[in-house]
């Protein structure tokens, strides 16, 4: 096995999904680490609880969840820059694997093997970052975990992800995903402060795909728009990728066919989208960041093991009596759902209900008083369901 993979079968054939996922959250040279610099470039950036926990997190969903019979899961390399280093367990065979640093060498070399095991016309690549990130028009640089190791040229320690992304025509796979959770402003005093010479390196360069491959179907999806900031709570799996993961488990499928699930590129850039504008999901930071993809291709990208689970707001109208009601969902054969109104004294709360239903029919309830009961059924399908509970 390489030494950055954590999951191989050997069995999955060349028509076979190949990922390589990367979380940078202790950066050695950032404020915070064991060798801060004081390169004006560096001002304002900090060490990252989020990315570690993020890039663990999809890792486990890859090897647990990720399904599709045409392409399925052939390898995993994971590289973490995490402040307590530890072992990735693989859920499917419980084994624990040393996990490599995310220095810019390991990343170079990561993903110069991830090319190689993906070089077939029939396989599927699939990159994620997440961490520190700038960038410059429509040129983004990935922060390695010991960036400003160079103080002459502070980018040799980041990937220059459009060039790598272009570069990767080069690459037989005949489809290519990438998922960019990272902060890209534009006005980033890096980028000022360094120079546009060198916005990284390239592991693999090139602009065009070779006569006699087949057409490359790729897309990126981005965290954030360009000069805008990703943003994840503390010590908590980041906005984008609970919305990610939240759209593979349901909230970004579609029926194709009978009782047949299946997530496509659209269909999860659309799920992500809603999930980040939704306040009971992003909280204060609804809309603070907004999905974005590159030119991208629709493809099929994921296909359930199960039925889908539904994002569900049960809310009354007005939303005021929000922070009156109690409320109620019940389905048969199913433990009763109760969100209770607050204390008294406690901050009234006008959000509604948020839930992740399994897919099906529920009967709702909001009880505002003996007198004020108000009933109502939904059907829980994907991409979500809302309802509004009004006074008879």
């Amino acid at each position: 096995m390489a030494a950055f993979t954590v999951h191989l079968d050997e069995n999955a054939g060349p028509a076979s999904t190949h990922a390589l996922v990367i979380g940078v959250g202790a950066y050695t040279h950032l404020d915070g680490g064991p060798s801060p610099t004081d390169h004006p470039g560096a001002v304002g950036m900090r060490q990252l609880s989020s990315p570690p926990l993020s890039a663990r997190k999809f890792a486990t969903w890859m090897i647990d969840e990720y399904h599709d019979t045409g392409r399925p899961l052939g390898s995993l390399a994971l590289l973490l820059s995490e402040a307590d280093p530890g072992p990735f367990i693989n859920s499917r065979d419980g084994e624990p694997h040393v996990v490599e640093a995310a220095t810019i060498d390991n990343i170079v070399a990561a993903v110069k093997e991830w090319k190689i095991r993906g070089d077939h016309d029939q396989a599927r690549l699939v990159f994620y970052f997440c961490g520190h990130g700038v960038s410059l028009g429509v040129d983004t640089s990935l922060l390695a975990a010991d960036i400003f190791a160079d103080l002459n040229s502070p980018l040799n320690g980041a990937l220059h992800f459009e060039a790598l992304r272009r570069g990767l025509g080069s690459c037989k796979a005949a489809q290519q995903v990438f998922f960019v959770d990272a902060c890209r402003a534009g006005s980033d005093r890096l980028v000022r402060v360094v120079g546009t010479d060198n916005l990284g390196q390239v592991p693999i360069s090139g602009n065009t795909r070779p006569d006699g491959f087949l057409p490359r179907e790729h897309a990126a999806i981005y965290g954030t728009l360009h000069g805008e900031e990703s943003f994840a709570r503390a010590d908590e799996v980041s906005l984008f990728t609970s919305a990610l993961l939240r759209s593979f488990d349901g909230a970004g499928s579609e029926n194709t066919e009978d009782r047949v699930w299946r997530v496509t590129i659209d269909t999860l850039k659309h799920a992500i989208t809603r999930f980040m504008k939704e306040p009971s999901f992003a909280g204060t930071l609804t809309s603070a960041a907004t999905p974005v993809s590159a030119e991208s291709f629709d493809f099929d990208f994921h296909e359930l093991r199960r039925d889908p689970v539904v994002p569900v707001y049960i809310g009354c109208r007005p939303k005021e009596d929000n922070a009156l009601a109690e409320f109620i969902c019940r389905r048969d054969g199913q433990e009763e759902r109760r969100r209770p109104p607050p204390d008294p004294g406690e901050e009234p709360d006008i959000r509604e209900w948020a839930l992740s239903l399994p897919f099906g029919r529920y009967e709702v309830e909001a009880v505002l008083g003996l007198e004020d009961v108000r009933e109502d059924r939904l059907d829980a399908r994907p991409p979500l369901f809302r309802i509004g509970l009004a006074r008879p």
